[in-house]
């Protein structure tokens, strides 16, 4: 299953909920913002209990199967 990962910048407050849920996708840039490391490494789970925990909304986790697209 492929995933993608998008972080909407304006609505990051840099709490580090997506970081403690997925310390592997997600890091802080130079002004504070989560920006997406790599999700693959992150089992899904990690990834939508990173989306789920954000206090702002700022994380969408989008799936697709391969060959469908």
């Amino acid at each position: 299953m492929d995933v993608e990962v998008q972080v909407h910048r304006g609505r990051c407050i840099g709490s580090k909920a997506c970081i403690n849920a997925a310390p592997g996708a997600f890091e802080l840039d130079e002004t504070g913002v989560a920006t997406v490391r790599e999700p693959n490494p992150e089992p899904l789970e990690a990834l939508l209990e990173a989306a789920d925990c954000c206090p702002t909304g700022a994380i969408t986790v989008l799936t697709q199967r391969p060959g469908h697209g």
